[in-house]
């Protein structure tokens, strides 16, 4: 931080780390336990436990006050949104480490290569995704034929439907290079770009779409996109010192709505009880106690037992 890291004779703008808001609880995922980010679950001593709690937690959110407060973390973390991080990213080389889904999305795509996704410090600690894309498909009562439907659903969860929803049709929005990888066909009847081909021509570019994530995707010629193969080759390095965190849960109806309801709240919550004990507004030690109370109001237990429940069901 005070050593001039990005050598341009200014030993005050490097910013370590940072963070833009709701990013706050990503490096749970390097904890000494698999942490599932969509629950805020982990399975602790056998058991499915609700991190935010725990003991752990409160150290966790004692390390993040104290990143701040020495001036590690970007000042700013817990208001600024993705654009700003981006502004403040690709305006200089200022940028330490940083919370983001692929460097280049921070710091553009002369920059990116300069960063690599942080080891896991623990080994098969670190969650990584199933690849399948779950929870994206309702069928309405006026459907006549659903197995039909369901069948045609089916498809898209094997290796062949999934590089259908991923990459669209070979010979149209993709083709096989002379080194047997893929690349995106440019300039044609789909789009000039990848980003148009990606989103009008293929069915991931939905926001959540029925597939599962196929082996061949990771099989992409750096030709085209050398960012996107840079990427996938840091996730796959990672994935190797990862596990999935939990099985897919299948929650009920009734289940999944309850847990809609407890979660607008406690979310919310727990990113503002961050935020203030960060910030200095509510200490750690004397608040800890109140921050346990107020999340039981507001359904924290029914919430870790409706997790509990189904995580149970889904590994017998």
């Amino acid at each position: 931080k005070e050593q001039d890291a990005n050598g341009n004779g200014d030993v005050n703008d490097e910013i370590p780390y940072s963070l833009t808001q709701g990013d706050y609880l990503g490096l749970l995922k390097y904890s000494e336990f698999c942490y599932d980010e969509s629950t805020m679950c982990a399975v602790i001593d056998g058991r499915l436990t609700y991190v935010p709690t725990t003991d752990y937690f409160k150290e966790y959110v004692a390390f993040l006050a104290k990143l701040y407060q020495e001036g590690l973390l970007e000042q700013n973390s817990f208001t600024q949104g993705g654009e700003q991080q981006q502004a403040i990213g690709q305006s200089g080389d200022v940028y330490g480490s940083f919370w983001t889904m692929g460097a280049f999305l921070t710091v553009g795509r002369d920059n990116d290569d300069d960063y690599v996704v942080m080891t896991p410090f623990y080994e098969d600690t670190y969650p990584i995704l199933t690849g399948i894309t779950d929870g994206t498909v309702a069928i309405t009562d006026a459907c006549e034929n659903p197995e039909v439907l369901m069948a045609w659903l089916d498809y898209f969860y094997s290796e062949e439907g999934g590089i259908l929803a991923w990459m669209g049709v070979e010979g149209k929005t993709y083709q096989i290079a002379d080194n047997g990888k893929w690349e995106w066909i440019l300039g044609g009847e789909y789009g000039d770009d990848i980003a148009t081909v990606r989103s009008s021509s293929a069915i991931q570019g939905a926001q959540a779409h029925p597939s599962i994530q196929p082996a061949f995707w990771f099989e992409m010629s750096p030709e085209v996109d050398a960012d996107e193969v840079y990427l996938n080759n840091e996730r796959k390095r990672i994935a190797e010192l990862g596990k999935v965190a939990l099985p897919v849960m299948a929650y009920t109806e009734e289940d999944n709505a309850q847990i809609a309801t407890f979660r607008a709240d406690i979310d919310s919550y727990i990113n503002q009880f961050i935020a203030q004990v960060c910030i200095g507004e509510v200490d750690l030690e004397s608040g800890w106690d109140t921050y346990l109370e107020t999340m039981e109001a507001m359904g924290a237990s029914r919430l870790a037992e409706l997790h509990e429940k189904t995580y149970n069901a889904s590994v017998q």
